[in-house]
């Protein structure tokens, strides 16, 4: 009898083994899925990451498995009921064909007809189309070939991406493994992985307690400057220098930004970028908590005046906004009245909501919650970009202005972020959660 129960117990072990290695370790396919002439691709092993949620839930069972379903809920259609969840994902695009958005590979279908109610049930809108089957929601587009379905991230609102669409379903030209895009890819063993022409290399991984990316990444967005190291009595710090002809930077300078910051603040934002050579430095020290008196007149059916008086809780923030310059943007400010005397104060107005203190310094503006601050922000090191914030401590006293339309559950794992760009390229951001012990990816499915 014992002997029987070994040889159960082997032939389920090894039925599991077999299962496990077919599903977790079988070798990357990606033969036919990106058409030649892709500049960029991004890569995401969608069986790994199933891999750490599945480790997570044999760790924490209770946390998968311990609450129960709410019955009463419409039922809606599962998107594993659709489509077959490939063994990873690809995402390309370059700077002519397919310039105007991220395309995937194709994926299989299991029901053509269910996805399509799967997408309106989604908000997906059919779009009017004579070659093309298309479903749109805001920047992301699902075209339908056949048993076969493609995804789209258009990189702008207006963009037409209808005619690379076309030429992504009639291609018959595409890398083999072997070519240079895809060497890194199958060297890689973390879950995303950026890749491009120029050679550049950037890896995320799901870690415990953390989402860590490491790699280099070149461009000229961000400029080498000497930069400040964050005080370990902020929360918050941000160090930058951004190259204003930079395509994205241009981007964002846009004329609808434009009339909206003028209806603002009433000056001119192509006077200020002209003004300023790119260069900030943000340093939260904290947000504290003030209370307010503030003070009414009402009149009785008498008209005799009645004073009214109520508290009201305000969230001030103590730090200093450092702002390069290479003419005098402090001159321009005074000029427009951003910057007033006002007994023997020298006040930035440009902010309405806090009181703010200017200061003219040697190639810079410092804007401060403090008066006569004297932000020691030394430049120890040499970065093109260095932020941080300590999010869960922001989180006790957030400013009203930063709400964040996200569930609180989440927003309560989170511990800090850390980005770090050098002179060398070399790309590091770190996303850490207050629990170390259990997979990043683990906790935001089931907190």
């Amino acid at each position: 009898m014992r002997k029987k129960l070994a040889y159960f117990f082997i032939a389920i072990t090894l039925v599991v083994l077999v299962i496990y290695l077919f599903r977790y370790r079988r070798p990357l396919d990606l033969e036919n899925t990106i058409p030649i002439g892709v500049t960029e691709v991004v890569f995401l092993d969608l069986r790994q990451m199933e891999h750490h949620v599945l480790i997570d839930a044999i760790s924490n069972p209770f946390k998968y498995f311990g609450g129960s379903g709410n019955n009463e809920e419409e039922e809606r259609i599962s998107l594993n009921e659709v489509i077959e969840i490939p063994r990873s994902l690809l995402l390309f695009t370059n700077t002519s064909h397919f310039k105007g958005g991220w395309f995937s590979n194709m994926i299989a279908l299991k029901d053509r007809d269910k996805l399509k109610r799967y997408l309106f049930q989604e908000g997906f809108k059919a779009l009017a189309d004579k070659n093309l089957e298309l479903f749109a929601k805001g920047k992301i587009i699902v075209t339908i070939s056949g048993e076969r379905a493609l995804i789209i991230y258009k990189k702008g609102e207006d963009i037409a991406v209808h005619s690379a669409i076309q030429s992504i379903l009639e291609e018959t030209d595409f890398y083999k493994e072997d070519m240079g895009l895809f060497k890194s890819i199958f060297k890689s063993e973390s879950d995303i992985t950026y890749v491009n022409s120029e050679e550049d290399l950037v890896e995320a991984s799901f870690e415990k307690g953390c989402f860590e990316v490491r790699g280099t990444l070149r461009s000229n967005l961000f400029m080498e400057d000497a930069y400040a190291e964050h005080s370990e009595n902020s929360i918050g710090f941000l160090d930058v220098k951004l190259n204003k002809e930079h395509k994205i930077f241009e981007s964002l300078i846009s004329n609808r930004t434009k009339t909206k910051f003028r209806a603002f603040a009433k000056l001119s934002m192509d006077s200020i970028v002209d003004r300023w050579n790119g260069s900030m430095v943000l340093d939260l020290k904290e947000v504290r908590t003030e209370m307010d008196t503030i003070i009414t007149y009402e009149y009785d059916d008498d008209f005799n005046k009645i004073e009214k008086k109520s508290v009201q809780e305000l969230r001030v923030p103590n730090g200093a906004i450092t702002l390069g310059s290479d003419l005098d943007l402090y001159t321009y400010f005074y000029a427009h009245k951003t910057i007033q005397i006002v007994e023997n104060d020298t006040l930035f107005a440009g902010i309405p909501l806090y009181k703010l203190y200017a200061q003219k310094q040697k190639n810079t503006l410092l804007i401060s919650t403090k008066k006569g601050d004297d932000s020691d922000l030394l430049k120890k090191k040499s970065y093109k970009l260095n932020a941080y914030l300590e999010i869960n401590k922001y989180l006790e006293h957030p400013l009203e202005f930063t709400s964040i339309p996200i569930k609180d559950d989440y927003l309560q794992l989170l511990r800090d972020v850390s980005v770090r760009l050098t002179t060398n390229d070399e790309l590091f951001i770190q996303l850490r959660l207050k629990e170390k012990n259990r997979n990043i990816l683990g906790q935001f499915i089931k907190p």
